[in-house]
């Protein structure tokens, strides 16, 4: 259900690049984004460390239905659509646990952790039923460094292709480990009365940082730490940072760190001897990509990863209708620190990308802010989405990122295909060492 091309102008003569508002209030567009994409692309489901021993399970959300992420008693991650084949009551209605076979409550046709259909009462009754093709639907799933994706299309391209130049992004994440990365236990759910590409948008627009959240700097710089929202370094030159095409849709921020980490004397020794064993691992280019730098990444359509070498956050949005979104943040850290400072990133998770912490409120108090602006649509129909635009190397704190986003989502909404922009990760940062593609 292609939409006419109406919603993304960009005229690259004039350095203008603009949204209609439409897109953030229109159930049509919503309808469309369900269709073209939510149904049909890869959709982050979770990451491996989530699934610790065979029957583990969590029951989640993902692009309108109800997923069981799961490993079987043979050790394999799965992804179940969560409704019974027989009358479609949900098999799993716990939020997380250990089982062994999930059991329908309403008539008991129960299913092994591969999905298999292994009792139905009364299946004397049945002349007709096949239980080899009654066990619970599968969708397509694929994983990268640990991060797994499912779909709905059984035609997919494959997830390798999809994530194009955000694999990289994914490896920086995930070479931080010796052990593998793990998730915290536990997430935070909260939702915003704002439309859910806001959220894409916002999660890799710098240009706000120093408006939207000036108390969390002060705060900071105060107890003498530079955050990156500060284009300066501390002697006054400007340091290089980026906004990246990682092409199909995918961004990121790119934002040497500055300043010492606000953590004890022990913290930073254990940080330094921490980093020390990645260089002996990857390199010292390598691990000043992974530990140096502080990266916003989105995933398109709705995943984005923070990594602020303070915590490392992943988040999911969905939409619930054009005005409400429905987000989860989870939090990811290599297995084998220790507890001083798996505290230390735990306590900046909540203080800063909690929902009641320093950022996100922040955050979804724009982001409403602007959907209440929305109302005056027909009067100021466009979003104005240009800084940078033209620039030969558009920074962190121009709009590259959200412009690459709009013109993916642009494409598969209505079939308009616009240029691309910018230069790809390779261009910009150069090949990653032999030693660090070995680790990948």
């Amino acid at each position: 259900m292609k939409l006419q091309p109406r919603f993304v102008q960009e005229d690259r003569v004039a350095g203008t690049f603009r949204v209609h508002r439409d897109v953030f209030l229109s159930q049509e567009v919503l309808e469309a984004e369900k269709a073209e994409f939510f149904d049909k692309v890869w959709l982050y489901l979770g990451h491996e460390s989530e699934l610790d021993k065979p029957g583990d399970f969590i029951a989640r959300q993902v692009g309108g239905r109800p997923i069981i992420f799961t490993k079987d008693r043979k050790g394999q991650i799965r992804a179940l659509l969560n409704t019974c084949r027989h009358r479609g009551a949900q098999v799993c209605r716990e939020d997380f646990g250990n089982a062994k076979i999930f059991t329908c409550f309403y008539h008991g046709w129960a299913y092994g952790t591969d999905g298999s259909l292994v009792s139905v009462p009364d299946a004397d009754s049945y002349s007709s039923l096949d239980r080899e093709s009654h066990g619970l639907v599968q969708p397509k799933l694929d994983s990268y460094s640990g991060f797994y994706f499912l779909s709905y299309n059984p035609d997919v391209e494959p997830l390798t292709d999809y994530l194009a130049d955000a694999k990289e992004l994914l490896d920086l994440v995930a070479n931080q480990s010796e052990s593998g990365m793990a998730v915290v236990k536990g997430a935070h759910h909260y939702s915003m009365k704002a439309n859910w590409k806001l959220l894409m948008e916002n999660s890799c627009d710098g240009y706000h940082g120093m408006s939207v959240h000036q108390t969390y700097v002060e705060m900071m710089m105060s107890l003498g730490m530079t955050p990156s929202l500060v284009k300066q370094s501390g002697d006054g030159a400007v340091v290089a940072d980026y906004g990246i095409n990682l092409g199909n849709g995918h961004a990121t921020t790119w934002f040497p760190e500055l300043g010492r980490p606000l953590i004890s004397e022990r913290g930073l020794e254990l940080v330094a001897a921490h980093r020390e064993r990645m260089v002996e691992r990857l390199g010292e280019e390598y691990t000043r990509r992974a530990l140096n730098t502080s990266r916003n990444t989105i995933v398109f359509p709705n995943l984005v990863i923070v990594d602020l070498n303070f915590g490392i956050q992943i988040r999911t949005m969905f939409p619930l209708s054009p005005t409400e979104t429905a987000i989860t943040g989870w939090q990811i850290s290599p297995a084998e620190v220790g507890d001083e400072l798996k505290g230390y990133r735990i306590d900046n998770a909540l203080t800063f990308w909690g929902p009641g912490g320093l950022a996100t409120p922040d955050d979804v108090e724009a982001l409403e802010q602007c959907q209440i602006g929305f109302a005056t649509s027909k009067e100021v129909p466009w979003s104005d989405i240009s800084k940078g635009f033209g620039k030969p190397r558009p920074t962190t704190f121009d709009e590259l990122q959200m412009r690459t986003f709009w013109r993916r989502w642009n494409f598969l909404v209505t079939g308009e295909q616009l240029p691309e922009e910018g230069e790809s990760y390779a261009q910009l940062l150069g090949p990653i060492s032999e030693k660090a593609k070995v680790s990948s």
